[in-house]
């Protein structure tokens, strides 16, 4: 059976129906085809005729007007093709009738069982290709939905692969920021020992400094037999700071 056409011709008919017209003092002044008298009330209900609100409804209403009667011209012609086709089909296929097995030609006449016979093969062929025509659908529609999973399952997959591979970026920067703390770390540590270990050798320098400056002011023995008793040492001069405060050499290096 051919889908294309359609099944039932009088629910489209009924779409395509026109109502029964109004009479003439009820509908004549909104009619797109009497657009005159339209017109004319439109301009006895509005007295301003200047008025911009007024000029854009009567523009619309003479762009309107013509579309509208193109439109129910329209209509009008596919409601005689539909009413045609409905002509053609009422005059029906022909009947699936099997010919006598000992035909020789010439008329046949069918008794009432053979024609409803035929019909009621006619009607099992229709219904057949109904079911095929519906098992075709099914197999469109479930074929389109595997489709549509198949590509909800291709979009998740992707969401997953890039929400894991940000993971993996972000855990990758936190070890790279660590890394370098870390090694800032060292290096601030190595700087500081640097700094110690300078700052120690400085003061060792000036301790040396100063005791071999202590060293070559101490006094000399003077020899026996002079004045003064042997083996005595003469004072030792005292040194003082800036304010006057006096100096006292470490007794290690006397």
């Amino acid at each position: 059976m051919n889908t294309n056409q359609p099944t039932n011709l009088e629910v489209i008919l009924q779409r395509f129906a026109i109502s029964t017209p109004l009479s003439d003092s009820e509908s004549s002044t909104l009619s797109a085809s009497n657009w005159r008298k339209t017109e004319g009330l439109l301009r006895q209900v509005v007295k301003d005729r200047g008025d911009r609100r007024a000029q854009k409804l009567s523009q619309a209403f003479h762009h309107i007007s013509p579309r509208k009667s193109l439109l129910e011209d329209d209509v009008k012609g596919l409601r005689e093709a539909l009413i045609n086709e409905r002509t053609r089909r009422k005059r029906g296929k022909p009947l699936l009738l099997q010919e006598p097995e000992e035909y020789q030609g010439g008329a046949v006449v069918w008794s009432p069982r053979k024609v409803k016979e035929a019909r009621d093969r006619q009607q099992l062929q229709e219904r057949e290709e109904e079911q095929v025509q519906h098992q075709k659908a099914e197999t469109n529609r479930l074929r389109e939905e595997a489709r549509q999973e198949k590509a909800r399952e291709k979009e998740i997959r992707r969401q997953a692969r890039a929400a894991a591979r940000l993971v993996r970026e972000k855990e990758k920067a936190e070890k790279a920021a660590e890394k370098a703390s870390r090694a800032a770390a060292r290096r601030t540590a190595k700087r500081l020992q640097q700094a110690i270990k300078t700052s120690q050798k400085g003061k060792k320098r000036s301790l040396k400094a100063l005791a071999k400056a202590t060293s070559r002011k101490r006094p000399i023995a003077r020899p026996t037999g002079s004045g003064e008793p042997q083996g005595a040492i003469a004072a030792q001069p005292a040194f003082t700071s800036r304010k006057g405060r006096a100096i006292k050499t470490p007794t290690r290096f006397l």
